[in-house]
């Protein structure tokens, strides 16, 4: 009974955790790029602030936020920000060329698989992960926020990366601590 009880318990709590963990070092992430091009590490950004996009090529509300990304890096070109992202639904590898062509990215894409994502995320596999999902890294590479796909956040992407950057651009003595969106919207995004 009792290793029943211990067993259930483990469960449960495997079920409900999730999330990197806010004010630490980003883990180590390899985002794959086409044509042979080396793989992207977001470490190799540290010094800027970067805005880390989880997608899915097929998922509208990824298409769209890409599109969000694409302008917004364009409008904080030169005021140390980056913005990088990584497909990892099934087969994106295929996909990307087709992607790039029709959403133009200005900013580093490439994929990876979903069981590397998942753990980049510290993610449990026994959760849906829906998409996009984003994460800001601080000038020293620690995660200041994880945003959930299915997060209010993403229902206003125009505003609320804007928000995310400029909060993180400030000096280090006036950013807000770190944060962590969970609020689930009505109509949860592509899973």
């Amino acid at each position: 009974m009792r290793t029943l009880l211990v067993t259930v318990s483990c469960i449960a709590l495997a079920a409900t955790a999730f999330g990197l963990e806010l004010g630490k070092l980003s883990p180590a992430f390899p985002i794959h790029r086409l044509n042979g091009q080396p793989d992207l590490q977001l470490s190799q950004y540290r010094g800027k602030v970067v805005a880390f996009a989880l997608i899915d090529t097929e998922c509208p509300h990824c298409q769209h936020l890409t599109g969000v990304l694409n302008q917004v890096a364009k409008e904080y070109a030169g005021k140390g920000v980056q913005i990088v992202a990584c497909a990892f639904n099934d087969g994106a590898a295929g996909r990307l060329p087709e992607f790039i062509k029709q959403f133009q990215p200005s900013f580093p894409i490439g994929y990876n698989q979903h069981d590397p994502v998942v753990a980049y995320l510290s993610y449990s596999a026994l959760r849906p992960l829906y998409v996009p999902h984003m994460v800001f890294l601080d000038r020293r590479g620690i995660v200041r926020a994880d945003i959930l796909g299915e997060s209010d956040f993403m229902k206003d992407p125009e505003s609320n990366v804007r928000k995310e950057l400029d909060e993180l651009l400030k000096p280090a003595t006036t950013q807000s601590s770190a944060k962590k969106s969970t609020t689930a919207s009505a109509a949860p995004s592509h899973p």
